[in-house]
């Protein structure tokens, strides 16, 4: 999972990748850091899926921009189109099944 930096464009980003899934998080949030790593567990297996944290404390205008209000959250955007987003407590076994339907 790529740390998402003041450097980075995250609209260019969105567009130069078929999907991506982007994780907001606080480094007060042990859900986060849970969810972080099982993403990146799972990026292990599927590297050709770009996955990328906003940190909230460091990128909160970006959030506010996305109208992300609270962590975790995870967005996940395919061909440049957001086709999920869950805040909050959810399913993240059930967001990476619905991402990798289209890969098969």
């Amino acid at each position: 999972m790529i740390n998402f930096t003041k450097k980075h464009n995250l609209d260019e980003i969105i567009s130069n990748n078929s999907i991506i899934i982007i994780q907001y998080g606080t480094s007060t949030c042990m859900p986060c850091h849970a969810i972080k790593n099982r993403i990146d567990i799972w990026n292990k297996d599927n590297s050709d899926i770009a996955t990328y944290y906003i940190s909230l404390e460091e990128n909160m205008n970006i959030a506010a921009q996305r109208g992300i209000l609270s962590a975790p959250t995870v967005e996940v955007y395919i061909e440049g189109k957001l086709s999920i987003q869950k805040s909050g407590y959810f399913s993240l076994d059930e967001i990476l099944d619905k991402v990798e339907k289209p890969m098969r």
